[in-house]
């Protein structure tokens, strides 16, 4: 079998990346080949059509006409289309499995794929078809925002979704607008896969085709050892931003005097070592990786993420999960999928400070121990990587045979 991987990165930017990287490199031990088409970057992971990757688009630094020539390739890609056409000449794979390409590919490739008679499978690893901005938050209220998914995309140019422009998020509107009224992503895509019931259930108010939910999985080379001690205190990981409840979290902790850890990077890094220093009980130690991380991870008495905007189906837990350590969660989106409360983990309701500080002290006094092994058994039934594959191979036999 030969698959195409398409996505709009081909080096590591974030987790639709690392889940595309880490899944074909996992196929390829199934006799799968693989091979990937997507935008040029020098610092590219991969690099196998030479001369035929997108270009990419620099909108901070154009000047209007060629900002205005660059939007109506931002929506619709001849060029890329034509590109796209020799890459499926030369390779002709089974299946093209494609993950983010709106934008800079463009859903304007579709047709040249399906043309073809090739089969396509999507993995949806965000809500650009319901949101223009695929993010479900508005940045100038700091609020989840829902108001695309079924309502008119003119709401993103109204509350001026992406970065308070109203450039950008007309041209955001005009490609959500274009793409559902041509019917694209109910036409040329064969199967849709999910990490998430959550985000199965938006997607399914704009788009009628098959969604198959299967969970995202991880390639975690640590492993504890059953001498490896649970220390006590409890541990944020992941971005440090506004969107991850991260502050909100600190005053939470500051009135449980429980032992909070905060491990990661991100624009709200001075203000966390403002906030916190005064702090005893909370320490910011700043991005971790690989080993070092996950060594803190596994030692943790619970991974914390107190995310206010909704999430799809976070790694952070699933990383958690591999290492055998309960996660408390915020009570909506993917963390709802993923944890089950009070045998894996905890729903917590972030945003009632006074309710969360009642729950987390009544937390601490619970046996962790039991939660562990609830962990270990939910990840090795559910989450592994042989299951995952398993379901992925399921995916591609069926697309092959209708």
């Amino acid at each position: 079998m030969k698959v195409l991987q398409i996505n709009k990165f081909l080096k590591v930017v974030g987790g639709a990346e690392t889940y595309m990287f880490q899944l074909s490199k996992a196929l390829e031990n199934f006799d799968i080949e693989i091979k990937f088409w997507g935008m040029y970057d020098e610092e590219n992971t991969v690099s196998d059509f030479p001369g035929l990757e997108v270009e990419t688009i620099d909108f901070q630094n154009q000047k209007l006409l060629s900002k205005l020539g660059s939007v109506i390739d931002t929506i619709y890609s001849k060029k890329n289309r034509k590109k796209i056409a020799k890459v499926l000449d030369s390779y002709q794979p089974d299946i093209v499995h494609i993950h983010n390409y709106n934008f800079q590919l463009t859903p304007s490739i579709l047709p040249e794929i399906k043309k073809r008679g090739i089969k396509v499978v999507q993995t949806i690893h965000d809500s650009q078809m319901v949101c223009p901005y695929h993010r479900l938050y508005n940045f100038q209220r700091d609020d989840v925002c829902t108001k695309c998914i079924k309502g008119s995309f003119i709401n993103c140019i109204k509350d001026r979704c992406f970065d308070g422009s109203v450039f950008k998020s007309t041209v955001g509107a005009l490609e959500s607008t274009f793409y559902h009224s041509l019917g694209y992503y109910n036409k040329y895509i064969d199967t849709y896969i999910s990490p998430s019931h959550f985000l199965a259930n938006l997607i399914k108010n704009r788009v009628k085709k098959e969604i198959v939910v299967i969970p995202n999985f991880t390639q975690v080379q640590y492993q504890p050892t059953p001498e490896t001690p649970i220390k006590d205190y409890y541990l944020y990981y992941g971005r440090i931003s506004d969107e991850k409840g991260v502050l909100e979290l600190i005053e939470l902790f500051k009135a449980t005097h429980l032992h909070l850890i905060i491990v990661g990077k991100g624009p709200l890094e001075d203000q966390v070592i403002e906030t916190i220093k005064d702090s005893s009980n909370i320490e910011f130690v700043g991005p971790k990786y690989a080993d070092d991380l996950f060594k803190i991870v596994s030692q943790a008495k619970y991974v914390v993420q107190s995310s206010k905007w909704f999430e799809n189906c976070p790694m952070t837990i699933i990383e958690a999960f591999s290492l055998g350590v309960p996660v408390i969660g915020s009570n909506h989106s993917g963390f709802i999928d993923l944890i089950r409360d009070k045998e894996t983990g905890y729903l917590m309701d972030f945003s009632n400070k006074e309710s969360a500080v009642k729950q987390l002290k009544s937390i601490d006094l619970n046996d962790v121990s039991k939660l562990k092994t609830n962990v270990r058994q939910y990840y090795d039934e559910n989450l592994a990587e042989n299951i995952h594959l398993e379901k992925i191979i399921s995916v591609y036999k069926n697309v092959l045979n209708r």
